[in-house]
């Protein structure tokens, strides 16, 4: 109700002490209401067993709200929203300081997980003077430290190691008072107690968590080459422990299946044939599998199933852990967007496109309800990015060229050079997510519209955005036939590429320079194609390939057009119709189902059919039977126009690359004009 709601949320502002509010984006406001707040957001309904010492009535209703904010501290926990997690947990430790498992989770919180580890966590996280700060206040004891909390960085190894030490001393406290109740107590006594919230005797669960949580958070500012022998693989040996004794214990099964995927994060299957690379593989299978099927609709381990599962051979089984995540909750951006990861690798590029916009509807909410957490200059809002960012990848596969046009301007609302100027430490891992709408005018082929497109004020500033456009002023240049401007371009184009900096840049799990060393070939690929130099054109643009797909493993993929396309067009225009069609499969088999690649299939699986040449490929001898091919044909052409009916399919896809017009024609055109 409301008074209450009221109450709950002044008691949140005053514990976590909150800063005043971040600028949030146009694009986030679009109906903000005065009783919105992260107490009012829809995370599920999740609720763990077992917690200690959280004050209850004699009824057993929640006296303080306490409960109230470990509850929603786990979902926001599970939603990877680990920033607002960690201030209601502290929020949980004013009202209920007795409660040792919150400040186990404010430590997990502030810790390494799938998304950020490795040496990139340990050496942005290390803050000792904050450390120093707090111990050395005057008077300083665990309540205060808990409610001051939400002044230091986030996230910090420092204040992990503190709560996580701060948990232990609290379970010695809750020990030492366990056993004077038991030398003293009568029954009476313990009525009396009860009545006053005395202290409970702590689950051994939550000891032996805390326990593993201290191996892993012990030494803040380690060496981070040293921290996965010295911390990470100790508390995932800790948690198999604790898993053999608790194995129905869902939070157990989550933080130990996790603690292993740390370990081998992005590189558990080798890419791109499937095969698991680590023994912990096998392993963290069997936790999440044996836990879903106790627990099938958990929020952690429905997502780290999906991950686990995406880069296998069989992505579809993930499935079911995605209609959990697409329903159960319906504000956790991040948790609705999982579901798309398994989307794309199965085809399915209108549910990417629908449960994005889902996710970024429910991620609006998250920055009104919490800007200073989900803002433009939080942790979360990388998140909130890497929606939009699959978002348009899916309907670039897909063929939905205006909503990905709509999603890509709505994101460059935010991501302009104002905001890099302002806050040049952003550029490092967000202005690569500046470069969407450029990407998606190579894809539809604009190529008057990318010579209208503005270069950068500050070039090195915004490098991917500059190099992006300078990449995509090329290919619009050599498909017009202006060669000389497209070779200046180009050269333009590789000065960025090896400017250091693009080293230093990310766009998730690949740095810009990898990326811009793919686009290098492909460009001056169809340069060299467009000016009838057909071999050095094949041999870059396989080049190109062959490094596309020595990119990390990324959702979505590190290129957002596939080279593929461009290849097996133009292999296809000059008659190469045995390496166009190979080609064409082996992009379906990475992109199922796409419409570019189904299409330039078909026009291969034709030219089978023809007793004479016809449209630059020759007819191609084929042991195949004639009904054979035309049953695939037809096959084909029922998927795509299967495709085509999807709620954002717009654009008539009849080549597989609009750098695929036939340039004989194009090479007419000119001579014509000139």
């Amino acid at each position: 109700d409301e008074p209450r709601h009221a109450a709950v949320w002044s008691e949140f502002q005053q514990a976590t002490r909150t800063r005043p509010p971040r600028a949030v984006p146009k694009f986030a406001m679009s109906s903000e209401t005065d009783d919105e707040g992260p107490l009012s957001v829809d995370l599920g309904t999740y609720s763990r067993q077992i917690v200690t010492n959280i004050p209850r009535t004699s009824d057993g209703s929640d006296s303080s709200n306490a409960r109230t904010y470990f509850d929603l501290g786990l979902r926001y926990f599970f939603a990877y929203m680990h920033e607002n997690a960690y201030k209601m947990f502290l929020t949980v430790l004013t009202l209920a300081p007795d409660c040792a498992l919150a400040h186990g989770l404010v430590a997990l919180c502030h810790s390494p997980n799938y998304n950020f580890k490795g040496e990139a966590y340990y050496e942005s996280t290390d803050h000792p003077e904050e450390e120093l700060a707090v111990v050395n206040e005057p008077g300083a004891n665990v309540q205060d430290t808990a409610a001051t909390r939400g002044h230091y960085p986030y996230p910090s190894q420092q204040v992990a190691a503190q709560h996580a030490q701060m948990a232990m001393d609290r379970v010695d406290i809750l020990k030492r008072a366990q056993r004077k109740r038991r030398s003293t107590a009568s029954a009476a006594d313990e009525e009396i107690d009860e009545e006053d919230n005395m202290p409970q005797p702590i689950s051994d669960v939550e000891v032996e968590l805390l326990s593993a949580i201290c191996i892993l958070t012990c030494q803040p500012g380690i060496d981070p080459k040293e921290a996965e022998k010295a911390v990470g693989r100790p508390y995932a040996d800790a948690l198999r422990e604790i898993h053999e004794r608790y194995p129905h214990d869902a939070e157990v099964c989550s933080f130990f299946a996790e603690s292993l995927m740390v370990l081998n994060a992005w590189n558990l299957y080798e890419y791109p044939t499937g095969k698991p690379i680590s023994k912990d593989v096998a392993e963290i299978q069997s936790v999440l599998e044996k836990a879903l099927e106790i627990h099938p609709e958990h929020a952690g381990l429905c997502h780290l199933y999906v991950h686990l599962c995406e880069m296998s051979n069989e992505p579809h089984r993930a499935l079911t852990a995605c209609t959990a995540l697409r329903s159960k909750f319906p504000d956790a951006g991040h948790l609705v967007h999982m579901a798309t990861h398994i989307d794309v690798l199965v085809g399915d590029y209108e549910s990417c496109v629908r449960y994005n916009l889902a996710a970024l509807r429910a991620d609006k909410s998250i920055m009104r309800a919490s800007p200073d957490t989900a803002g433009p200059e939080s942790f979360y809002f990388g998140y909130i990015v890497h929606n939009y960012h699959m978002l348009v990848f899916g309907a670039i596969l897909g063929g939905f060229e205006k909503i990905a046009r709509d999603c890509a301007a709505e994101l460059n609302e935010h991501l302009n050079e104002e905001l890099f100027i302002s806050n040049p430490d952003l550029a490092a891992y967000l202005e690569s997510y500046a470069a969407l709408d450029i990407h998606i005018l190579v894809r539809f082929g604009r190529w008057d519209e990318i010579l209208r497109l503005p270069l950068p004020r500050h070039p090195l500033l915004m490098l991917f955005r500059t190099a992006s456009l300078r990449f995509a002023r090329g290919l619009a240049l050599a498909n017009l036939m202006r060669i000389k401007e497209a070779e200046e371009e180009a050269d333009e184009f590789s000065k960025l590429r090896a400017n250091p900096s693009s080293k230093l840049r990310i766009l998730h799990n690949n740095n810009v320079y990898r990326l811009l060393e793919v686009d290098d070939p492909m460009l001056r690929g169809e340069i060299a194609y467009h000016s009838n130099r057909i071999d050095d054109a094949f041999e870059l643009l396989r080049t190109a390939v062959t490094l596309q797909d020595e990119l990390n493993f990324d959702e979505p993929w590190g290129k957002m057009q596939p080279v593929r396309h461009a290849l097996g067009g133009l292999l296809f225009e000059q008659g190469k119709v045995d390496e166009a069609e190979s080609v064409f499969r082996e992009d379906l088999r990475f992109h199922p189902g796409n419409p570019w690649a189904a299409v330039g299939l078909i026009r291969c699986l034709g030219a089978r059919l023809e007793t004479s040449c016809c449209g630059g490929a020759t007819a191609v001898e084929t042991s195949r039977p004639r009904a054979a091919i035309q049953h695939e044909i037809d096959s084909l052409r029922s998927q795509v126009s299967e495709q085509r009916r999807a709620t954002w399919a717009d654009f008539e896809i009849s080549l597989p690359c609009l750098c695929c017009e036939k340039v004989t024609n194009k090479r007419l055109e000119v001579s014509k004009l000139t």
